[in-house]
């Protein structure tokens, strides 16, 4: 049984046609931002690349800062974070993606001062133009683990 191409058979064919290419078109070519501009106006944070931040937690404030002449992702930058109490010790220090995942990096950060910690540390390069990135740091203070999270951007 072999059915042959009729006229009406064709215009069905062709009038999905059209919408799908009418669809495909609205959809890439239309005026909203690409999802990644829009990185920086769903989260309301201090940037610190850009600012010292300050967190307080159960009596224990942690401020941190980012040093880089230009923040670049597999560029090593320097983490300084400072502990309002010199018994305070950094357990743990990561880098994770806030924006899209990317696994957890290492931010190995060393006593250099009572209270004060420093370290390096570099971000992977992302396919987004914007990424958003969340600096963790775990803190034990008075046997208790406490947990800061600080957020900066990177743009390439």
């Amino acid at each position: 049984m072999r059915e042959r191409l009729t006229g009406p058979k064709l215009v069905q064919i062709l009038l999905v046609m059209a919408v799908l290419s009418a669809a495909f078109w609205l959809r890439t070519c239309s005026d909203e931002p690409p999802a990644s501009d829009v990185v920086t106006e769903k989260f309301d944070y201090c940037d610190v690349s850009h600012n010292k931040c300050i967190l307080e937690q159960q009596g224990l404030t942690a401020e941190a800062r980012l040093v880089s002449d230009e923040l670049q992702a597999e560029t090593p930058f320097t983490l300084e974070l400072l502990l309002s109490d010199p018994e305070a010790r950094v357990t743990r220090s990561v880098l994770e993606g806030e924006s899209m995942y990317m696994g957890t990096l290492p931010a190995l950060l060393k006593p250099v001062s009572e209270g004060r910690w420093q370290g390096q540390a570099l971000v992977g390069s992302c396919t987004e133009a914007r990424m958003l990135w969340a600096w963790v740091v775990e803190v034990e203070h008075r046997g208790q683990p406490l947990s800061y999270r600080f957020l900066f951007e990177v743009r390439h």
